[in-house]
């Protein structure tokens, strides 16, 4: 069996299908295969395989949304409650109007976005592809965006006044760090806990 699986996945990383593929496999008694094709990244000679790390980017939104509502269920979080409850610093956040030269224009939000508002992405984040003026405010302040993994993303303005519109951007970001807040950050025996990097 391993023979024909690592074959498929080398087949699939030679044809273009994928830059690089790992697998494992279980059943009730515990790993039946685990291997990988092609390179850890791009332009390395090492092999990707069971302990690469991968970039889930925004599948994670859904686990970081039922993960948030299971709290809901369990009554520690209101979704009707302001997310400064949880997460005093949100309230920093202002709306941005634009950028003049490299002077962001940004004022208060016109209401106090909650719990709610962040899980149906309502909550007025933006990303940086979807708004040049957001684009712009990194440009002018060096704040890097989320894909950067810097805790300083978390300071990025809003775009828009919460519940006005459907945005979609880093709001299952700050429903994480609610999610953090509620229950505290966890991690595998010997590793550190997960998290944005200072």
């Amino acid at each position: 069996m391993k023979a024909g699986i690592d074959e498929l996945l080398k087949a699939a990383v030679d044809r273009g299908d994928v830059p690089n593929a790992v697998a494992v496999a279980a059943d009730r008694n515990g790993i039946v295969y685990e291997g990988g094709a092609g390179p850890r990244a791009a332009g390395s000679d090492d092999a990707a395989g069971p302990d690469t790390s991968f970039r889930l980017a925004s599948m994670t939104k859904m686990i970081t949304t039922v993960a948030v509502l299971r709290l809901v269920e369990q009554g520690r979080v209101d979704l009707d409650a302001p997310v400064a409850d949880y997460r005093p610093e949100f309230d920093e956040l202002m709306v941005l109007e634009g950028v003049d030269g490299d002077v962001p224009k940004l004022r208060p939000p016109a209401s106090r976005p909650t719990v709610r508002r962040l899980a149906t992405h309502t909550s007025g984040l933006g990303y940086w592809f979807w708004s040049a003026d957001l684009a712009a405010w990194e440009e002018a302040t060096g704040v890097p965006n989320v894909l950067a993994g810097d805790a300083r993303s978390f300071t990025a303005p809003l775009v828009a006044d919460p519940g006005t519109r459907i945005e979609y951007g880093h709001s299952t970001d700050w429903l994480g760090r609610i999610l953090e807040t509620v229950s505290g950050p966890t991690s595998p025996p010997g590793r550190d806990a997960p998290g944005v990097s200072d």
